[in-house]
């Protein structure tokens, strides 16, 4: 198999690289980066936090101490990324794909999980890309394989470039947090109010999970821009992608906006319906999400 997937259509340029974790290694529009070009070697060393994006299945953020009980399946799932207390992002993104179809607009991969000490459920996870005249569609899916229930929750992880971005969407709330970054309490301060009116990308530090999201956001640079958006399907039900992961590290030439499916640390929680997970039984939780460059100017 191939380390990378190509395409180029509608002036837009996709590399997919399966064998590391089925992220995307580059993305550009006309030439200018819609996502973070992939770090040199990334690529070759199969290290998705390189890459432009990759994709958090079968579960987004974490998981405290990799534990949870979940109908009659007890968890103690490892940390998968070095200096963690917590496993994080799923297990897709640390897994080769496999490739399925490729043709002049659209690429689809897969991974097919029968279930480890990594989650011990069996899954099948797809993701399809898809190049329009005026966006790129990326569709990522799970399918549960198990005939026991299991609670879910997806994302992409998409990195951009910071420098001199502005970064600007509409939400309610704020997820506020403590420790490693695990949610605490609902709150609305100041930057919740900055972000809908349109704020730098290198004067943030956040790594907060946004509730009351409208489906949109739009990143600007000097001459162009890019709007982010998202849906989710339910089995064939559409809902509306209400959550949104903002990380801003300071000084770190990038930041990632994710739109997630439910907000993190959720499977131990009370009610863990009402923060966004979904319990799978023969049925798919796909979350959409689409790319539209503008020109700015």
């Amino acid at each position: 198999m191939a380390d990378l997937l190509e395409l180029s259509a509608y002036g837009f340029d996709l590399c997919v690289a399966p064998l590391a974790g089925g992220g995307i290694a580059r993305l550009d529009w006309h030439g200018k980066p819609v996502l973070r070009p992939a770090v040199a070697g990334a690529v070759a060393a199969r290290d998705p936090l390189g890459l432009s994006s990759f994709p958090m299945t079968p579960y987004a953020s974490r998981i405290v101490d990799g534990a949870f009980d979940w109908g009659d399946v007890s968890t103690q799932i490892p940390p998968n990324m070095a200096g963690g207390a917590h496993p994080l992002h799923g297990i897709g993104w640390r897994t080769p794909w496999s490739v399925l179809s490729q043709d002049e607009n659209s690429i689809e991969i897969a991974l097919a999980h029968d279930g480890d000490a990594n989650w011990p459920w069996a899954f099948e996870s797809r993701q399809r890309f898809n190049l329009f005249e005026d966006h790129v569609e990326v569709q990522l899916s799970v399918t549960s394989r198990d005939p026991r229930p299991f609670p879910s929750s997806l994302g992409p992880h998409p990195y951009f470039l910071s420098e001199g971005a502005e970064i600007q969407f509409d939400a309610a709330q704020l997820w506020e947090i403590s420790g490693e970054a695990l949610p605490s309490h609902l709150a609305r301060p100041a930057v919740v109010d900055r972000l809908a009116e349109g704020v730098a990308a290198t004067s943030l530090n956040l790594d907060h999970c946004f509730e009351g999201w409208n489906g949109r956001a739009r990143i600007k640079w000097a001459t162009y821009g890019v709007e982010v958006g998202a849906s989710v399907l339910v089995g064939d039900t559409p809902c509306p992608c209400t959550r949104l992961q903002l990380y801003t590290p300071p000084q770190a030439g990038f930041f990632c906006l994710e739109p997630v499916t439910a907000r993190g640390v959720s499977f131990t929680a009370a009610d863990p319906y009402e923060l966004g997970v979904v319990e799978l039984v023969d049925q798919t939780l796909t979350i959409i999400t689409t790319l539209t460059p503008f020109r700015v100017g």
